[in-house]
């Protein structure tokens, strides 16, 4: 029996930002993903610190939500975080950085509003790019990467804000087909290919996205994936 468990809906999205650094960790952990024992574990104030939403994380008898928090947690526990004072600062921006694409990639969980072809597209040219332009750069600012086989965010290995930027390229390349869009940033297309082939990354997959894409779990779901998926011009489908 694992001593970690994760709630979290049965949709990719928030939820791989963990999954992925235990399955390259190796660590057997459960997964909660239903309605009625996700309220559970949310409204159960005896069960450790107060909670909002999911993912929630609980190792052991304690337990975190907000996916940025349970993302540290394990980073540390499994130690992919940088080592160096600045570059810890700096890969808890990118990882915020990530949750603030997540966001504008799904207006906020689709709370106030779905998009529409005109509105996707102006996203897509102005605010999208700018994000990935940001992330492609940032890959730039890794010396490690001049001459490296593989390429990191943070020295010569993977840290938990390269398997987050991973759960973003996820949905934008496999879920949506925007592969000529991301292609436009090559080390960030690069990085995608690479971390794409990791075995930890296919373990999970296997799972996730099996060979019958209509059995796949979804990237983001619901109604605000439905709206993105119809606002995409001529997606290319992997």
């Amino acid at each position: 029996m694992s001593d970690i468990t994760i709630y979290y809906w049965p949709i990719r999205f928030r939820g791989n930002f963990l999954k992925y650094i235990l399955e390259e960790a190796g660590h057997k952990y459960a997964t909660v993903s239903t309605y009625p024992e996700i309220k559970k574990a949310l409204d159960d104030a005896k069960d450790g610190y107060p909670v909002f939403a999911v993912p929630l994380l609980k190792v052991g008898s304690f337990r975190c939500s907000q996916m940025p928090a349970a993302v540290l947690h394990l980073a540390k526990m499994f130690h992919m975080e940088p080592s160096d004072g600045n570059d810890k600062t700096l890969a808890l921006m990118m990882l915020l950085n990530c949750n603030d694409i997540l966001d504008s990639i799904t207006m906020n969980g689709g709370h106030y509003m779905m998009w529409t072809p005109e509105k996707w597209k102006t996203f897509q040219d102005g605010r999208l790019a700018k994000w990935l332009g940001v992330l492609d750069t940032a890959l730039g600012k890794n010396p490690k990467n001049a001459k490296a086989e593989k390429i990191y965010f943070f020295g010569v290995k993977p840290t938990y804000v390269d398997f987050g930027v991973l759960a973003i390229l996820d949905g934008l390349v496999d879920e949506f087909g925007l592969v000529e869009y991301v292609g436009k940033f090559p080390l960030l297309s690069r990085f995608f290919k690479e971390m794409s082939a990791r075995p930890s990354v296919q373990k999970l997959w296997s799972v996730q996205k099996p060979k019958d894409r209509s059995k796949w779990a979804p990237w983001c779901g619901g109604q605000i994936q439905k709206s993105i998926e119809t606002s995409i011009a001529e997606p290319k489908k992997l």
